[in-house]
């Protein structure tokens, strides 16, 4: 079981950051939250393996731009253009794709139902618009713009095949998505069978930095799907 410095110290690593304790800042520091900063750390590593270069994934902040000196993650759900701290993103060029990362952001599905989303891989320029937006503040990005959504689960105790039709309920308002993701540090045979079938989530257990097997895993299967997205050899 992963600690929330472990947690933490691989979040640093994998976003290339120079110091953990002065520029890394969870809203909420727990290893629930810090576990969401870990999957959004695997995505950005696995977007700069995709194309081969580190500006691939440029970590932003809401106020700040490009590099900013205090990573600030949500510890809660949110507005995606909320400049109430200095939130920081992802902003992705792929090919001739332009895309964002984000953690804990708030969106509008198909039926109008306001969801939130562990980690979302968003469209940049819709992102942009919402951001220059007068109300940016207020307003739910549309599920149509929505490339992906990882769900992240950290758990002491047991799992249970309710977390995975409570996803699965989710992305049957989300439409059509190019990654759907349930991510977790546990196991559950029930909820892996529940995994199956070739319409549902990918999934992958036993996710944590004290698991180098499944961290590789997890990377490699967003680098392939990456590169076959954008069409990257």
């Amino acid at each position: 079981m992963a600690t929330l410095t472990e947690l933490r110290d691989a979040v640093s690593a994998l976003l290339d950051l120079p110091g953990i304790g002065a520029v890394l800042q969870l809203n909420s520091n727990s290893r629930e939250r810090a576990f969401e900063a870990y999957l959004f750390g695997l995505l950005v590593r696995a977007v700069r393996q995709a194309g081969n270069d580190d500006n691939s994934a440029v970590i932003k902040g809401i106020r700040s731009g490009s590099g900013p000196s205090v990573v600030v993650l949500r510890g809660g759900p949110g507005r995606l253009g909320s400049a109430a701290q200095d939130f920081a993103y992802a902003e992705c060029v792929l090919g001739q794709t332009s895309f964002e990362i984000h953690v804990d952001v708030q969106y509008a599905g198909g039926s109008g139902a306001i969801h939130e989303v562990d980690i979302s891989i968003y469209d940049h320029d819709v992102a942009e618009q919402i951001r220059n937006s007068t109300r940016a503040q207020s307003t739910f990005p549309a599920t149509s713009k929505l490339f992906g959504a990882v769900e992240c689960k950290f758990y002491d105790q047991d799992l249970g095949t309710t977390l995975g039709r409570t996803f699965v309920g989710l992305l049957d308002d989300c439409g059509s998505l190019r990654f759907k993701v349930f991510a977790t540090n546990g196991n559950h045979g029930g909820l892996a069978k529940y995994f199956t079938l070739e319409r549902r989530p990918m999934r992958f257990f036993g996710l944590t930095p004290t698991n180098p097997d499944a961290q590789s895993e997890c990377i490699s299967w967003f680098v392939s799907g990456l590169r076959k997205w954008v069409a990257i050899s």
